[in-house]
């Protein structure tokens, strides 16, 4: 499964959806940049819509994970945890769980845009990640110009 590592207890699933232009914009304009954070804290949250990482750290948001065997959420603080998820997320928020990992994306400085979050394990599965999925515009433009 991309993004996931044997061993680990839960595996990670990588949900990118490019904001309007934003494909065009990484792809013509080359001004995007690669963004990897350190090992913070996630929320990863299952919607309708897929999977979404939510920055804990920047939000501010010490949610407990919504299947606990030993204390589990009553339902009016399933519906406070929804409510705190909801602004973030498309789709109807089925569960999420706090996760550790370095989150990576696309940013354009200046701009608005950006790409969602991905969540790995280390910060080489990360880069590798966006140097995969995006490559690498300025070698690209290279390439196009030695042919």
């Amino acid at each position: 499964m991309p993004g996931s590592s044997p061993g680990l207890p839960f595996a990670l699933r990588v949900s990118i959806r490019l904001a309007p232009n934003l494909e065009r914009m990484v792809k013509v304009m080359g001004f995007m940049q690669k963004q990897v954070t350190h090992k913070q804290s996630w929320i990863q949250v299952e919607t309708t819509c897929g999977t979404e990482f939510i920055d804990a750290v920047s939000l501010g948001l010490n949610l407990r994970d919504s299947q606990t065997e030993t204390h589990p959420l009553t339902d009016k603080e399933r519906e406070q945890a929804i409510s705190a998820l909801s602004d973030y997320c498309e789709g109807t928020i089925q569960e999420w769980e706090t996760i550790q990992g370095y989150g990576a994306r696309l940013s354009a400085p200046g701009y608005l845009d950006c790409t969602e979050w991905s969540v790995f394990y280390t910060p080489e599965e990360a880069e590798q990640y966006l140097d995969e999925m995006y490559g690498d515009d300025e070698e690209d433009a290279d390439e196009s110009e030695e042919a």
